[in-house]
Formats: C-alpha cells, structure tokens, sequence
C-alpha cells in the first residue's frame, strides 16, 4: 500500500515549511481512502472560515489573501492565495496564516493603512523635528564658516564651545572634528549637484586644466570649466584631481575622472566641448602628444587650442629683459634691495629708524624673483619710488631713506659683501639717466600690469582681450616718442625743470636732486632743461626705444594668431581671429560696406563648427540671413554698448534672443573661450592655504571640497543651510539624532 500523503502540506506557499503528520492521522487517512474506494474526497469552502480569519476571501471559488495580494508577488512569493487557492482545507489556510511571508505583507498593508497620528502628537513630532532642524542648522552654519575661511576641523569643537559659553544652547552630539568634515562633504556635494546642473544645460563649454605638487608631494591637477550663466561666462570648479601620471594621457584621464564625478547628468560633456585652455607647457597644448591633441582626436578637429594669454604676457616681458641691458639692471639694483633688509631684521629696523627722522613711512621692499615677474617688479619700482606724504618728487621719501641708509652701510658696515653691495645702490641711485628710467619702466609696466589684470578677470572675453592689446601696443609706441602723461617720467622731468627754473641764474655747476637726494651723475642736469628727451638725454632715449621697440615686437609675436594673419595658421588659428567680427566697434559705419563685413569670417566658423553646431539645432543658412539683421539692428541701437553687456542683452532678451537664434550660437561659442587659465592658479593658492604643513595628510578628495566651498560657495551671510541638513538627514544608515544626551558619568 502506499505511504499516505498530507495533501495540505503540498500547497505551494512559496518559502512555507510543511507540516508533519502523525502516525494517527496516517492510519485514519488510509481508513478513509478505504471507505471511498480509493478516490480523492472533494472538499468544498466553509463560511466560518472568513471569521476565523479575517484575511482571507472567497472570490471565484478560490480562497484569496487581502494582505498577500496587496503587496504582490514581489513580497509575498509564489504563495497560491495570491493568484487564487482551490485547496479548500483547514490546513491549507493555517500554513498560510503562520507563514513568515504572510506576516510580512499583512505588516506592510496595516502601516499603508494606518491613521494618521493624533493632532497632539504630530505637535509634538513636529515640534521635535523642528529643535533638530535648527540644531543641525547652527552646526553646519559653523562648519560652512570652517571651510570658507580655510580653518582647520579641529576648530570647530571650540567654536560650538565659545557659543555654549556666550549662552547659546547646542548639544554636544556632532560636536568634533569628524563631524565637521561629514558636514563639509555634505555641503560641497550640493555645490556639486549644482556645478552638474550647469553642465548638464550649458549647450557649450570649455575647460582649462593646470598642474602642480601640493606639500604632501602629490602631483594634482585642477580642471575648471567655462559655460554661460546669464548671458555671460562663468568658471566653474569641476575638480581637484591626484595624477597616476604626469604624461599627456595621465592628464586627460584627470579630467574625464573629473567630469565623471560630477554624476551622470554630465555623461555627455565631451559632446560639448570647443576650446581647451591651458599655460603653454607642452603635455597640455603639444599638438602631436599634448593633451589638446588627445582631446581633437577623440572629439574633433574643431577644438581649439588656447594657451593662457596673460602667460602669454608674462613670457613676453621675460625676452623684453634679456634684449634690454638696463631693464637688467633696473632687476638687479630691486633684487639688492630686497635682499639687503629681507634677511636682515636689524637692517630693516635701521630703515625703519631712517624713516621715522625725515618724516617718511618706510615700506619693506618687494622682490623681484616671484613666479609672476611682471607684477613683482612692477611692485617693487613703486615702492622703491614711493613720494613723501605729500606726493611732492622733491621733497624726502622711500627713495630718501633707502639712499641714506646704503650710505651708512657703505661707510660703517664691517662685512665687506654688505658694504660693497651698498656702495653699488648707492651709485646707481645717484644716476639721473638711471633712475629716469626707472621711472619710465614704471610708466610701462603700470599699463602692461593694467592689462595683464583685464585678462585676469573671470568674465573676460575674446574681443575685450583683442581690443586690450591693440590698445597696449598703441600706448606703447606712443610712449617711444614722448613721456605718458600724467605718468611718473612726466613727474621726474616736471620736477626737475622747476628745480632749473628756481636755480636760473646761479653760477657753476648745477645739481639737481631727486626726493633729496643728489643726482650727480647722467643726464640730469640736461633733463631739467625742460627740452624733449631725444635732444637732450640720448643715453635715456636710445633705452625708451629700445626697450619699447622690443616689447611692441615680442607682444606681437606671442599674440600674432588675434592680430595678423599668417598663412601657417592652424584651422583653429584662423577661428579664433574670426571671431574678431563680432567686435561691433570696430565695425564700418558705411551701411554698404556693413552688408559685406565679416560674411567670409562667418561662413568660416559656421563650417569649423559644424559639428558642434549641429548638435545644437543650429541651422547655418538661417545663420548667415540673422548675422545681416544683427549687425544693421546692433549698428543702430547698440552700438554704444560694452562687449559683456551687449552679447548678455542679445543673449537673454527678447525678440532679440529668438530673432537671431542661430547666429548666436556662434556667439555663445565665442563668450566661453578661456582667455585665461588665471582661475586655475586661484584654485592652487587656495590649495596651498588649506593644505599647509599642520594639514598635509588631508585627502585629495577632502580638499577639493575644502577648495570648492572656498572659492565658489557663497558668503556667509548668503549661505542657507536647510537643504544641506535636509540632505544630511537622509544620507543616514540609521536614524540621526541630533539632540541624543548621553549617560551622564558617574
């Protein structure tokens, strides 16, 4: 006979464990079976099991759970009260209420049904949550003012401590250094969400790229990108990256990591991309192995190359000081100068003393061996020709003290490097033609240092840059011939010709003095003749022209692809001075001739750009008709109109936004060139600060964070944390709490 079977057991309750049956029931199944003749007995559905369980239904003749179904297969397996159960037995339906599935649906059914708390205790919840919010508040606005002023974490467990001894009443839970920095990174990762979000809508873009070692010797690249924001270009940090290696492709693989940390909004930023600025070493911008030649390979040939123009300047200035002897001179007499009272406390000291007796505010001297040598030297002239009080060239000032006091060394100093060094200042200041020209070179290096700020700026734009150098090498040629007005050299002849008119009718020799201090030698008392310098001070003239005849040639060699043509050029060459068609003031003023400007340019960029372009919905005959329209529309109302706020109206107003839309694109192309890379360098000066030798095991990561709410996060009194501590409330594995007390110690 075979061995009976306890068919309730066979029902399928997906994970269900079946029950034994004993040795009773068996015998008396087996009786049964005999009673019937060996037949299956049929079983039918009992009313009273809907009261004895309150889950279940009977639908179709077939037995359902209400929670099972609810929650679906999902949760509840392949359990047959979910589809519908025709094993009408007792047995069957107890299985199904012990089941552990079972019980987990009915929970979930109960909780989506449950009704709502009472008002009381929702006051209360809410009340609770509320004195979290704002707890949570006060910690990350500390932990925000930590990481603006480049503080480190340690800082913050005093600052919750100064507010509890001023009387403010914050907990002691995440109240340290750790918690600082979870907050930081929570911060930081909504500034990320937002950089994302401009990445994500910017139809154009650009990046620049720059490289260097922090203290830890960990060689990191920044990369920054350029987009529009409100019609006009914006640097934005995309990230701050430790290098595996320094070569070209170690590069690149720096700034793809980079955009892929910005999440996957930012997937498609290759797509992009027109322009890649960098300085001019030769792994970012080498066009057989550079980075730049990477990047064109995988995007397209339409990249454009763009080396950091106010590097550009800065190289310039360096070849103008190795044509120039007495430029070097200028350089070595501020080099002296500067070492002279750097590493000498009590000569400084001495200085100072010299100073406080003529009446005169003695500055340290600034040197001249910076990474910038433009701006050092052009800081140190100023403060080496620094006036009196009165701003009067005759009367004592910097210059005075300095010369008084290197007279000293000269004479008392026992060191003989020192007294010799001395002796030698003491000489060159006592030189009219000398220091006529360094007053000249302060003239110079002013304009070039007021250029090289222009294109330092943010929202600088190609046609400002182009506009700026044109206007540099005029005031610089324009200086070959006669002193700048109002500049310092016109000051120095000024005041040597009044001392001429005052000395008229002496007789001998005639000396004249600068700030007190005799000049003796050169051409001085020729200056104060009041004649023009090419007639009476050749020494001075031939240094002006030489000077400015090779700073005019250099400039014009390291800017010649905005300035000329060349028949070398590069396709990205000539677009670049293409875009020199939308400077509307260099336009003509002839309506005719207007017609036919910069149509040739045009078409140029519209087929350089084409693939761009086209992903961008730009249609490039409608292009060419809209250029025609704007141009007569600009000629007529805008024309006075600077070059941000014009594009920036033509970019966001209407009708003109929709009226010339395919014309602007060429535009929009324009405005995020990277003029400069000068953004870069802020972002490793901020590394550098928050990075120091106390700090040097921070974490790449950590830094660029630090970095990020540093340089682009806003003001302290801008800032609002609630969406930071929203964030921070959900990033939990486990529930915060935020206001948690624990045992006090015994």
């Amino acid at each position: 006979m075979a061995e009976p079977t306890n068919e309730a057991a066979r029902d399928e309750e997906g994970g269900e464990e079946p029950t034994r049956i004993s040795d009773s029931e068996c015998e008396e199944n087996s009786d049964m079976a005999k009673e019937t003749g060996g037949k299956r007995k049929k079983y039918s559905f009992q009313q009273q099991w809907l009261t004895q369980f309150p889950w279940l239904r009977y639908e179709g003749n077939a037995m359902l759970c209400v929670y099972c179904r609810q929650c679906g297969p999902s949760v509840a397996g392949r359990s047959r009260f979910v589809t519908g159960s025709t094993q009408f037995k007792l047995q069957s339906l107890k299985l199904h209420h012990d089941s552990q599935k079972h019980k987990i649906c009915r929970d979930r059914s109960i909780s989506r049904s449950a009704q709502p708390l009472p008002t009381s205790f929702q006051r209360i919840d809410e009340s609770v949550r509320s004195a979290e919010d704002k707890e949570m508040t006060i910690k990350f606005n500390t932990a925000y003012n930590i990481a603006k002023e480049e503080l480190p974490f340690t800082k913050f467990k005093s600052q919750i401590t100064l507010m509890k001894k001023n009387g403010l009443n914050v907990n002691p839970t995440y109240a340290n250094d750790k918690a600082c920095a979870q907050f930081v990174g929570v911060i930081s990762d909504n500034l990320r969400k937002k950089t994302g979000d401009k990445i994500d809508s910017a139809p154009y873009l650009s990046f620049m790229i720059d490289g260097a070692t922090d203290i830890s010797t960990k060689e990191c690249e920044i990369i920054y990108a350029r987009v529009i924001d409100n019609g006009k270009p914006s640097n934005i940090l995309i990230g701050h990256v430790e290098v595996e290696h320094a070569h070209a492709e170690g590069v690149y693989a720096a700034a793809k990591k980079a955009f892929a940390s910005l999440g996957p909004k930012c997937v498609n930023w290759k797509e992009k991309i027109v322009a890649m600025g960098a300085d001019g070493a030769a792994v970012n911008l080498g066009h057989k192995g550079g980075v730049i030649a990477l990047l064109q390979a995988e995007i397209g040939s339409f990249v454009v190359p763009f080396h950091c123009m106010p590097h550009r300047l800065e190289l310039g200035m360096l070849s103008v000081q190795r044509d120039v002897s007495m430029i070097g001179q200028v350089y070595d007499l501020l080099h002296l100068i500067w070492k002279t009272y750097h590493f000498s406390p009590k000569s400084m000291r001495e200085l100072k003393a010299l100073g406080g007796e003529i009446g005169v505010t003695v500055n340290a001297p600034s040197g001249v061996k910076g990474t910038r040598w433009l701006p050092h030297v052009s800081r140190s002239l100023s403060t080496f020709l620094k006036p009196g009080k009165d701003g009067n060239p005759q009367s004592s000032g910097q210059f005075t003290a300095v010369y008084m006091h290197m007279d000293h060394l000269a004479g008392a100093s026992a060191n003989a490097e020192i007294a010799g060094r001395a002796k030698k200042i003491k000489v060159s200041m006592e030189d009219g033609t000398f220091v006529a020209f360094c007053h000249f070179l302060s003239d110079l290096f002013s304009s070039i240092s007021n250029f090289s700020l222009l294109l330092q700026k943010n929202d600088v734009i190609l046609p400002q840059a182009v506009s700026g150098i044109e206007s540099l090498l005029a005031t610089i040629e324009a200086m070959a011939a006669r002193p700048k007005p109002d500049g310092k050299l016109s000051e120095f002849l000024a005041a040597m010709k009044k001392q001429h008119q005052q000395k008229g009718g002496e007789p001998g020799r005639q000396w004249f003095k600068y700030q007190e201090v005799t000049l003796s030698k050169g051409e001085a008392a020729k200056l104060a003749e009041g004649q023009p310098i090419s007639q009476c001070a050749p020494r001075l003239q031939r240094a002006i022209e030489l000077t400015c005849e090779s700073t005019v040639k250099h400039l014009k060699n390291r800017f010649s692809s905005l300035l000329e043509e060349n028949t070398k050029d590069t396709p990205t060459a000539k677009a670049v001075r293409c875009f020199s068609v939308f400077n509307h003031d260099s336009w003509p003023d002839n309506r005719l001739e207007l017609l036919d400007h910069g149509v040739e340019e045009v078409n140029f960029l519209l087929e350089h750009f084409s693939t761009v372009l086209g992903r961008n919905g730009c249609n490039k005959e409608q292009a060419k008709e809209e250029f025609q329209e704007m141009k007569m529309t600009i000629n007529t109302s805008f024309k006075d109109k600077s070059y941000l706020g014009l594009w920036e109206v033509m970019t966001t107003k209407e009708p003109y936004y929709s009226a010339y839309a395919n014309i602007l694109h060429l535009v929009k192309i324009m405005l995020v060139l990277p003029i400069s890379s000068a953004v870069c360098e802020r972002g490793f000066s901020s590394q550098n600060r928050i990075k120091s030798d106390v700090r040097a095991s921070l974490h790449t990561d950590t830094v660029e964070d630090l970095i990020r709410i540093s340089v682009e996060g806003p003001e302290l009194e801008d800032y609002d944390a609630r969406q930071d501590v929203k964030l921070w409330f959900s990033q939990g594995k486990r529930a915060r709490r935020p206001n948690y007390k624990s045992w006090p110690l015994e």
